[in-house]
């Protein structure tokens, strides 16, 4: 395993970039107890839909994310994708 950041951020923006949708679908299952994914012509883009406000929380949170990820992954030293 290489001794940078450069593995541990790639690993966490893949996790990531998997996961985070995935968040916003269950959030909206449970609100409104349906799915309507008519508004994004994409699986990604139901995550950042909305006002630009919504997008720039969005894409601050999952960099959040990712970096708290990617910090674990290089002090543990592991890999996600081998």
């Amino acid at each position: 395993m290489t001794k940078g950041w450069q593995r541990p951020l790639v690993d966490a923006t893949i996790l990531w970039m998997g996961v985070f949708p995935a968040i916003f679908v269950f959030a909206e299952l449970v609100a409104r107890r349906s799915i309507d994914l008519s508004g994004a012509r994409y699986y990604w883009a139901f995550a950042f839909r909305g006002s630009w406000l919504n997008i720039g929380m969005s894409l601050g949170y999952i960099a959040i994310f990712v970096v708290l990820t990617a910090g674990l992954l290089r002090l543990t030293r592991k890999s996600l994708f081998t």
